[in-house]
Formats: C-alpha cells, sequence, structure tokens
C-alpha cells in the first residue's frame, strides 16, 4: 500500500515537471445524458520505449501521463496514468500478436474521495490485462489494420459481488486506415474502435444479453518535419468522437435500481512526436 502511495505522488511530480517540456493539448467537451456540457482542455504526455529482442519478438514500456485544465481557473488537475508492458510477436510483417499488463492510476477518483483521498490506493488503482492479434496489409500507401483484442479490468476494492464483478471482460475490435504522401511527408487517416462486454452483471444485461458500452473514432493528419542534423519532428491534427454507455446495478434493501451513464464527447487534438 505505502509503495502505490510514493508512485502516485512521484508520478503526480513527474507529469508537472514533464508539462513544461511537452507540448500535447486537447480540447475536450463531453455531454452527458441529462444534457450538462462540461468543456476542458488536457495535456497528455506519452513515452514509449521498444526493446527488440529476438526472432520478431520485442517489448514495449508505455507510460500515459494526464492533466486537465479546468475553465475559468488556471489551475491543473491530475487526471490519470497508465503504466503499461507488453511483449509482442510478429512471426511476418503481416501478422503481430500481444500480450500485455497495465496499471492504472485514476487522480480523479482519489481527488473526489473525501473519505479515503490517496491513502487508500485501492480505490484508485485499477489492473489490466489483455491480449490480441493484430493484421495488418499495404495497398501501394495505403495502409489497413484490423485488431482483434480481450481485455480483463481487475478491481480490489470493496464491491458488492450481488452486482458488481470483480473482473471485467470486454471485446475490442480496432480498425485504422492511413496513407502515406510522401512528397510532402503527410499521412491522413481515420480509425474506428467498437467495445462490447463479455461477462456484464446479470442485471445490467440489456434485454439479456451483452451490449456494446464505447464506440470512439479519429480523423486526423500527421505531418513529419525533417530537419537537418536534427530530430525529425511530427505534428498530430485529429478530432476523435468518443460514445459510451455504461450501466451499473445498486442494491438497495434487496431492490435493485440500474442506471445508465451515457456520455458524447468530442475532441479536438494537437499533439508533438518525436
Amino acid at each position: 500500500m505505502h509503495f502505490f502511495c510514493y508512485l502516485c505522488s512521484v508520478k503526480r511530480r513527474l507529469l508537472i515537471w514533464l508539462n513544461v517540456c511537452v507540448c500535447v493539448l486537447s480540447l475536450h467537451s463531453e455531454v452527458i445524458e441529462q444534457g450538462y456540457t462540461e468543456t476542458f482542455a488536457q495535456v497528455r504526455l506519452d513515452l514509449t520505449y521498444t526493446l527488440p529482442i529476438r526472432h520478431g519478438v520485442s517489448m514495449t514500456f508505455f507510460e500515459d501521463l494526464r492533466l486537465d485544465m479546468l475553465p475559468f481557473s488556471p489551475a491543473t488537475v491530475f487526471d490519470m496514468s497508465l503504466t503499461s508492458v507488453t511483449l509482442s510477436y510478429s512471426p511476418v510483417k503481416y501478422v503481430k500478436l500481444d500480450a500485455a499488463y497495465m496499471l492504472k492510476i485514476n487522480g480523479a477518483v482519489a481527488e473526489e474521495s473525501s473519505e479515503y483521498h490517496w491513502s487508500e490506493p485501492n480505490n484508485y488503482i485499477k489492473h489490466r490485462v489483455y491480449g490480441g492479434v493484430m493484421g495488418m496489409y499495404w495497398f501501394g500507401a495505403l495502409k489497413v489494420s484490423l485488431r482483434e483484442y480481450v481485455l480483463c479490468d481487475m478491481r480490489f476494492d470493496y464491491i458488492d459481488p450481488r452486482t458488481t464483478n470483480k473482473y471485467s471482460w470486454t471485446m475490442r475490435h480496432y480498425l485504422n486506415f492511413s496513407y502515406g504522401i510522401k512528397p510532402v511527408n503527410l499521412t491522413p487517416y481515420v480509425w474506428t474502435e467498437l467495445a462490447n462486454t463479455l461477462n456484464a452483471n446479470e442485471y445490467t444485461l440489456k434485454n439479456g444479453r451483452q451490449y456494446l458500452e464505447r464506440w470512439r473514432s479519429a480523423a486526423g493528419v500527421k505531418w513529419k518535419i525533417e530537419r537537418e542534423n536534427g530530430i525529425p519532428v511530427t505534428l498530430n491534427f485529429f478530432y476523435r468522437y468518443d460514445w459510451g454507455r455504461f450501466r451499473s446495478a445498486m442494491l438497495v434493501q434487496d431492490d435493485i435500481y440500474i442506471t445508465t451513464h451515457r456520455k458524447n464527447e468530442h475532441v479536438l487534438g494537437f499533439g508533438v512526436e518525436l
């Protein structure tokens, strides 16, 4: 427990320091079910390091740190951090197999908890394991990628096993199109991703069946700037739409109450890749 508290403290300080060095910004506008609209800006830093091993096997270390900038306030809020390790195997250039573990620290949950705050890691720390297969093919300058993968989110805080799953399984389907325009170093792209539940609690099933939980789509363009005797820089401009429907059950004196949270989020983003 003390280790996770220390890790969160280090990440929060690291995020504030790195925010000065990197310019990655997105503007979010979220409309929730009641019609209330929330607009905020988010600074996001992604660090990726891939270690080739041998015979098509590689290991990737990934860190995603996020800060929310609230409207009408100069203050920033630690939103989330994702840390993952992925083992990949590519037997041929057209196929890649992945298996990964991810540690998710949700700062928003910790800040909202007046009772525990940062002292109880199980309330804001989640663990995820996932695996999948991705196929890709090139039609000239057009690259098409299809990825199918299964995720398991694990939680260790207190839950009622009658209404909440300790292990939540999800299936995701990801399709991406990108087109490289070499004379101007531009790569326009578009992708879409669907996520459906695999073991939703019996009370939260939709018409007795598993259901589509999330749909995300994005379109953008990457511009690679090559400098003499310098590190190439890639600028990424994009728009993303994020739709979600999250159903939960609560047991109160033997009565089951079902709540559904829907969101429609529009994101305008600008990123710098080194």
